[in-house]
């Protein structure tokens, strides 16, 4: 059985067992699911809790009281509260790369496509944060899949699930450094990823470098840099410019994106984005001279709200694309996505 199949199965075990157990009690069914949630994340939390104690006392890392202090600090004392709360509600790359939160997520997505066939993305992804540990450790795990529209890149081959373990540095001049050693698919890799907070008026500047070597895919850098601006309590406005090379790949991977969020309450809210992709020596069947231009030029608005409880999400997410592979002509997609949530992200 593969791993997303067994993420299927693994929900439909769940679900038939919450309506089997709640026609034998007098509880309503809403009450029974909110009820097994929370078994679950206290296991999760537990489970994660008791790793985190394991390897603290294993290598000698101090006072644990001490350092969860100094995390809770360094939290508070963050640049633009607004930007990293707007961030934790989206829950996108930028906030999945830096959380510390326990979690585990399963994702059950359907995308619809004009020029493609449809395709159903069951994915799961979790952090295990061992906190009390001066070095920082976190665990994870994450299945990737091509629903990420951020991470569908012109030339990106890697797919597969992705498990390992990282490595979060002490700041070195406000530079946070994340050290990673896993396995994707069926080759190795190791990552260095590198970022630094810049205040400038009322904006956040975020330069993100980060390093990968892969024993299938060779070596890979890229460098994103986010510029945020809070226009209000609850919105955001962000730019980012992408670059990316890889050993394997003739020329370099490009884009720019800009993006509106709005919570509209903490419970619901929704994005509009527009990203243009390129690189400088692309190439594709229906092309096969190389061009340097934009080659995918695509919009997006995305609705995001939970379903009676907080630890159950939807995301509908209608978009067109004018790829250069289809002519430029539009491709016409529709993303349905439903998240569950186990543990303590909010």
């Amino acid at each position: 059985m593969s791993f997303r199949a067994l993420i299927f199965v693994s929900y439909l075990f769940f679900v038939l067992n919450a309506v089997a157990d709640s026609n034998t009690t007098n509880r309503t069914f809403v009450e029974y699911i909110d009820e097994k949630q929370e078994k679950i994340s206290k296991k999760v939390i537990n489970i994660f809790d008791g790793i985190d104690r394991g390897i603290s006392r294993w290598i000698s890392s101090g006072d644990e009281d001490l350092y969860c202090d100094e995390r809770e600090k360094k939290r508070v004392d963050s640049f633009f509260e607004e930007q990293r709360s707007i961030d934790e509600f989206f829950k996108g790359e930028v906030y999945i790369e830096e959380s510390e939160a326990s979690f585990i997520q399963v994702r059950l997505g359907t995308l619809f496509q004009s020029k493609e066939s449809t395709s159903f993305s069951p994915r799961i992804r979790a952090q295990i944060p061992l906190i009390r540990s001066q070095e920082s450790l976190q665990f994870f795990v994450d299945d990737i899949n091509e629903d990420d529209l951020s991470k569908t890149l012109p030339n990106n081959k890697e797919k597969g699930a992705d498990v390992g373990v990282s490595y979060f540095a002490p700041l070195y001049k406000n530079i946070r450094s994340k050290y990673s050693l896993g396995v994707k698919g069926l080759s190795a890799y190791a990552s260095a990823r590198y970022s630094k907070d810049f205040k400038y008026e009322n904006w956040l500047i975020k330069p993100v470098q980060q390093f990968k070597y892969s024993s299938k895919y060779d070596f890979s850098e890229e460098t994103n840099i986010y510029f945020d601006k809070i226009l209000n309590e609850h919105s955001l406005f962000r730019t980012t410019l992408h670059r990316k090379t890889q050993a394997s790949i003739d020329g370099f991977d490009y884009a720019v994106i800009f993006a509106y969020y709005l919570a509209l309450s903490d419970r619901k809210g929704f994005s509009i984005s527009q990203e243009f992709w390129g690189n400088s020596k692309y190439v594709c069947d229906a092309a096969p001279e190389r061009y340097s231009g934009i080659s995918d030029y695509s919009s997006s608005v995305s609705w995001r709200q939970d379903i009676f409880r907080k630890w159950i999400t939807y995301e509908i997410k209608p978009s067109i694309s004018f790829h250069r592979q289809y002519d430029y002509e539009p491709n016409y997609k529709l993303g349905f996505y439903v998240d569950f949530y186990f543990g303590n992200i909010d």
